[in-house]
C-alpha cells in the first residue's frame, strides 16, 4: 500500500483510541510497521474489542475499497505531514494523526477564536453568543465551534449568515448530521465553511467522543470565549484543553444568581479574562490587524424621549410588553408607538409575541 493508506488504515479502520495510538507510535514511529506485526504481541496492550477490530482492519483490499469511497463523497483525509493539515493543529501534544475534511478546504486564518457555550442557552446566552460572533467575524476572525445544539449552532448560523469564515469540529463521523435538527445547518457548513472530525465516516456520536473533540476545537483556536455555561458544562473542558494547550481563554459573565452563569464566573475565578466586547479579546492579541476596531453602536441620542425611555429599560432579559406598561410613564399608546419605533430602527428585537429584548 501507499504511504497515506497505512495512515488511513491507523486512523480510519482501527479505531483506536487517540492515547493508545500515540503510544504504539512511539514504539512503530510508522503505521506501516504496526500494519505488519503479528498481533499476538499487542494483544495484552489492548481490550478484546480493539484486539478483534485491530485483526478484522488488516484487509488491503477493504482499506483501497474504503479510501476510494471518501473521494467519492467529496471527503478529504488529511495527515500530518501535509500542507493542508491546520499548522496549529499539528502543535498540540495529542493532535489526530490524521482528520476527515468536508466542505471548503481548510484555509488558516491570522486569527481563530473558538466560541462554544451551553447546548440549553438562555435568550441571554443565544443573544451575547451571536454578537460575539458577529462583531468577531466583521474583523475577520475565523470562529470555531462544535456544531452541537444550542451556542454551537446559533455561532455557525449567525457566521453563515455574515458570510465569515467558521470551522465545525463533530464528535462523529463527518458523514452523519448530530443533532438532527441542525441537518439545515449542516448542509450550509459543507457548501460554504469547513467542517473536521477525527473519527471516520460512519462513527457513531459516542458520549466520550465530545470530551475528546473539544481538544481539537481549541487545538483549531488561538483563544477560546465561553458565552454561557453551568458549573458542570461540557464547555469548561475545552476552555481546560485551552489552558493545557498555553491559549488564552475568555469568559462572559453573567448575574451572579443565575444558575446558567456559574462556570463562566468559576472560569473568571481561575484566571479568564472577563470579556463585555470584542475589544476585550482583541486586545489580547496585539499582532492581528483585523480590518477595524471600530464597531458600530446605537445611539440613544438620536431617539425620541419616550422611544429613549422604554429602551432604556429593556436588556438581554427578555421583557413582556405588560411588564413594560406597568413601570412606564408613558401612556399605552405611547409605549405602543415607541417599541414599534424602535424595533424598526433596529434596537430592540421581538424574540416572541409581546415579549422584547434589547439588541446588540
Amino acid at each position: 500500500m501507499e504511504d497515506k493508506l497505512y495512515w488511513y488504515w491507523l486512523c480510519g479502520k482501527v479505531r483506536l483510541p487517540i492515547k493508545k495510538q500515540k503510544e504504539l507510535m512511539d514504539i512503530f514511529i510508522h503505521p506501516k510497521e504496526l500494519y505488519k506485526i503479528n498481533p499476538e504481541i499487542l494483544k495484552e496492550h489492548m481490550t478484546q474489542l480493539e484486539y478483534d477490530r485491530f485483526v478484522r482492519s488488516r484487509d488491503e483490499t477493504a482499506i483501497q475499497k474504503d479510501y476510494e469511497a471518501l473521494h467519492r463523497e467529496n471527503i478529504r483525509f488529511i495527515i500530518q505531514k501535509e500542507a493542508a493539515y491546520p499548522n496549529r493543529l499539528r502543535k498540540i501534544y495529542d493532535a489526530p494523526y490524521g482528520i476527515f475534511q468536508k466542505g471548503q478546504p481548510y484555509e488558516e486564518k491570522e486569527l481563530s477564536i473558538a466560541i462554544v457555550g451551553s447546548r440549553y442557552p438562555t435568550t441571554y446566552g443565544f443573544e451575547i453568543s451571536k454578537k460575539f460572533a458577529k462583531e468577531l467575524a466583521q474583523q475577520g476572525v475565523q470562529i470555531v465551534s462544535g456544531l452541537a445544539r444550542g451556542v454551537d449552532g446559533t455561532v455557525h448560523r449567525e457566521i453563515i449568515d455574515k458570510k465569515g469564515q467558521a470551522v465545525g469540529v463533530l464528535g462523529c463521523g463527518i458523514d452523519l448530521i448530530y443533532p438532527k435538527e441542525n441537518f439545515q445547518l449542516f448542509y450550509d457548513m459543507y457548501a460554504n465553511q469547513t467542517v473536521i472530525s477525527e473519527y471516520p465516516p460512519g462513527s457513531e456520536p459516542l458520549k466520550w467522543h465530545f470530551p475528546e473533540r473539544n481538544r481539537i476545537i481549541s487545538g483549531l483556536s488561538d483563544g477560546i470565549l465561553v458565552t454561557e455555561a453551568r458549573a458542570r458544562s461540557g464547555s469548561l473542558i475545552t476552555a481546560d484543553c485551552g489552558l493545557d494547550q498555553n491559549k488564552e481563554v475568555f469568559a462572559v459573565p453573567g448575574m451572579i444568581t443565575d444558575k446558567h452563569c456559574q462556570g463562566c464566573h468559576g472560569l473568571i475565578k481561575q484566571g479568564a479574562k472577563l470579556v463585555e466586547n470584542v475589544d476585550d479579546i482583541l486586545t489580547e492579541f496585539s499582532e492581528f490587524t483585523g480590518f477595524s476596531r471600530k464597531f458600530p453602536k446605537h445611539s440613544a441620542k438620536s431617539l425620541a424621549k419616550a422611544e429613549k425611555r422604554v429602551y432604556d429599560m429593556l436588556s438581554l432579559k427578555p421583557k413582556y410588553i405588560d411588564e413594560i406598561l406597568s413601570t412606564s410613564q408613558d401612556s399605552y399608546e405611547e409605549v405602543i408607538q415607541a417599541l414599534f419605533q424602535l424595533e424598526a430602527k433596529g434596537y430592540i428585537k421581538q424574540i416572541h409575541q409581546n415579549l422584547y429584548i434589547k439588541k446588540m
